[in-house]
């Protein structure tokens, strides 16, 4: 579609929603009196909750895998946690596959890249700015599986993990946290809701944290400052407008995670690198990231069935950092070393409009919606993703060698407009069926590497999303969904190639059931999930290549069922079989099987809460055992495998007094050493941590 086409598709959208606005306050206000008192239960009120789920149905029909974690689940993961902590458990989900990370958090979902936002609205991706959202400020965490650039345009094929803010409620209620755990950490966390004026519904929250400590690898650690305020306003029974604000600051020194594989997956004469050796240089490496959002989400219900939402968020982030890691050895003793180090400031605004309009015809329910959405982002710094560094003993690491830094400038700019269309119709709550279709506008710039080459890509892409699904009488659901993606990328490779949009595709066919004989819910899904122009790791120049495409083929189970009242289980079960282009040379390209991706994984967790006698009434205990399956780095590697894994989690919560409780949680409960992946480098998984937190409630 030519730019005047996609100009008059976004004129007509706009057009729609001004009527939908005009009509709506036609009927809201002209006729509101009548209307509250001849049928008042007409009038629901809406309120945005940051959902990903844009029509409100909180994926209670969706015909795709959606996992929710809810509150309590963020609470029982204790303190010192991130959001890849959050994720272990999860059906399709490989997290924290780089190990032990104290600056970011890693994961991907089918095998692919996924994104993160935050309340349904983008946040700071800008190539080496990274948002990390402090997880003690959320309330729900929602994770979309697969390929599905509907619901934000530009979208990795992975999915997105959105991120739900905790929101003033509409009672008082207050808590404050204190926790310590081994390698010297510390955190002090509260939460206040408050009520300022109960006849006009004004309530808000305070959200805040510190946090203090090192981490398993030697010579390393962090501090952390959060805050979160957030106030709601009932305007009317009919109007809501929620703002919302958070401030982070973290510094320290951080990890480095990355180790030759001699040493660590190929043997040596002199055994294998220490388990928490720290191949950076601990007086000159630093980290310090700073990061601001400020957003709104407001909802207006017009009265028969139709709502107008808009959410908006800005951001903005500060980062300076100076990491050193080793990459490459002499296949003797000595590891060659890089550096990569930013400076510089990164934001982005984005605004989501949409109207939504339900009307019934006898068994027949549909809801169509129609809406409007736009991203700006740009980043501006001092960069160099890889610059040499001085060799290093792996076996008895000498630190102080000096090296010297340069670095070059680095601009990346992103502009996105998308309008989009989507229709379900449900019958008589039997049938299900959906159809979602967006087109988008892009542009992007960037000026990056050492070369300073500028590159510039604009166009426009067409995206859907169809699925059916059936319930039937006995609980169970099948459905089948066929979605895409698209993600234009910015920067270049390591010989200065500008990257290419990825596009993803992805057919999904399920079941999930309710049994009306058990507390429970199961879904089982079965994806076939491709990505084209993927990129790959570069082992040479650390700098990311586009080779071909990647795929996944993989089947899925996640249940949650209630044994008894003293005992649930939580189960995950996945197999992958995923594969991916790694090299080409001309016209002949080497496929193989992913890095990074176990065919099998499991997870399973019991829950058990004690409900007898007096003095351990109350007591809550949890086991989590996960298995990672064995990987392969076939395209720097081949001939060695990364082997399988078996971690054990244990977490004990115990009411010691009125508004008091004690918690303790422990990760990879019996110290497991094991290497978590390779990809040209290989990374070690993350030590046992224990944690012991004394909440007060109020």
């Amino acid at each position: 579609m030519h730019q005047y086409s996609f100009g008059r598709l976004k004129l007509a959208i706009h057009l729609l929603l001004m009527a939908g606005l005009y009509q709506g306050h036609h009927l809201a206000y002209a006729d509101e009196n009548s209307e509250q008192e001849s049928n008042p239960a007409s009038l629901p009120v809406v309120t945005v909750v940051g959902s990903a789920d844009k029509t409100g149905d909180n994926f209670k029909s969706t015909a795709q895998s959606v996992s929710i974690i809810n509150e309590q689940d963020i609470k029982d993961i204790g303190a010192n946690r991130k959001l890849d902590d959050l994720l272990l458990y999860e059906a399709g989900v490989v997290s924290q596959q780089y190990g032990m990370d104290n600056k970011s958090n890693w994961f991907r979902i089918r095998g692919f890249n996924a994104n993160t936002t935050l309340d349904g609205t983008a946040i700071s991706n800008n190539g080496f700015f990274v948002w990390e959202q402090e997880i003690y400020g959320l309330e729900n965490v929602e994770v979309l599986k697969g390929a599905n650039s509907f619901n934000y345009g530009a979208t990795d094929a992975g999915g997105t993990i959105n991120l739900v803010s905790k929101r003033p409620k509409d009672i008082e209620q207050s808590e404050i946290n204190f926790s310590v755990g081994n390698f010297s950490r510390r955190t002090i966390s509260g939460d206040y809701n408050g009520i300022l004026s109960q006849e006009h519904g004004v309530r808000y929250r305070l959200v805040g944290l510190y946090s203090k400590g090192n981490f398993p690898q030697d010579h390393t650690g962090m501090e952390q400052y959060y805050f979160a305020p957030s106030i709601s306003w009932d305007i009317s029974d009919r109007t809501s407008l929620t703002i919302l604000a958070s401030a982070m600051k973290k510094q320290g020194t951080p990890t480095s995670g990355f180790m030759p594989a001699y040493g660590s997956l190929i043997r040596t004469p002199y055994g294998k690198i220490g388990y928490d050796t720290y191949l950076g240089e601990p007086n000159r490496d630093y980290f310090e990231r700073r990061q601001y959002s400020l957003g709104y989400e407001f909802s207006h219900d017009f009265g028969e069935h139709l709502k107008f939402t808009q959410n908006y968020r800005y951001g903005k982030m500060d980062h300076d950092f100076l990491t050193t890691f080793a990459f490459d050895s002499d296949s003797d003793r000595l590891g060659s070393r890089g550096y990569s180090l930013l400076d510089g400031d990164s934001t982005v605004h984005s605004v989501d409009n949409r109207l939504s309009k339900t009307s019934v015809f006898g068994n027949f329910e549909n809801t169509l919606m129609v809406g409007l959405d736009y991203k700006r982002s740009k980043a501006d710094a001092q960069h160099n993703g890889f610059g040499g560094a001085s060799q290093i003993d792996l076996f008895n690491p000498v630190y102080g060698t000096p090296f010297s830094v340069v670095s070059n400038p680095y601009e990346i700019r992103l502009k996105q407009e998308g309008i989009y269309a989507f229709n379900k119709l449900n019958w008589n709550d039997i049938v299900l069926f959906s159809i979602g279709i967006r087109r988008d506008n892009y542009d992007t710039s960037s000026l990056t590497g050492a070369s300073q080459t500028y590159n510039a890509d604009k166009g426009d892409k067409n995206t859907h999303n169809i699925s059916l699904m059936v319930n039937t009488p006995i609980g169970l659901s099948p459905y089948v969904s066929h979605s895409t993606s698209f993600n234009p990328q910015v920067g270049a490779d390591g010989n200065g190639r500008p990257y290419q949009p990825l596009s993803g595709k992805q057919l999904e066919i399920g079941f999930k059931y309710e049994p009306t004989w058990m507390k429970g819910s199961f879904n089982l899904a079965f994806f076939d999930l491709k990505e084209d122009n993927a990129l790959v790791q570069d082992s040479l120049t650390f700098v990311q290549a586009q080779i071909g495409e990647r795929k996944n083929r993989g089947i899925e189970l996640q249940s949650d069922w209630r044994i008894n009242d003293n005992l649930n289980a939580k189960l995950s079960l996945t197999h992958n079989n995923a594969e991916q282009d790694y090299d080409r040379t001309g016209d002949l390209i080497r496929s193989g099987r992913a890095q990074l991706i176990p065919d099998h994984q499991a997870a399973v967790k019991l829950n058990y809460k004690h409900t007898q006698g007096t003095v351990l009434n109350g007591l809550r205990l949890s086991l989590g055992v996960r298995y990672n399956g064995s990987t392969e780095d076939k395209a720097n590697h081949p001939g060695y495998t990364v082997p399988s894994y078996t971690l054990v989690d244990a977490t004990a919560i115990y009411p010691i007094a009125k508004n008091w409780s004690l918690q303790v949680n422990a990760t990879n409960l019996l110290n497991k050493e094991y290497l978590s992946v390779c990809e040209g480098t290989c990374f070690y998984g993350t030590s046992r941590t224990v944690d012991a937190q004394l909440s007060y409630h109020w």
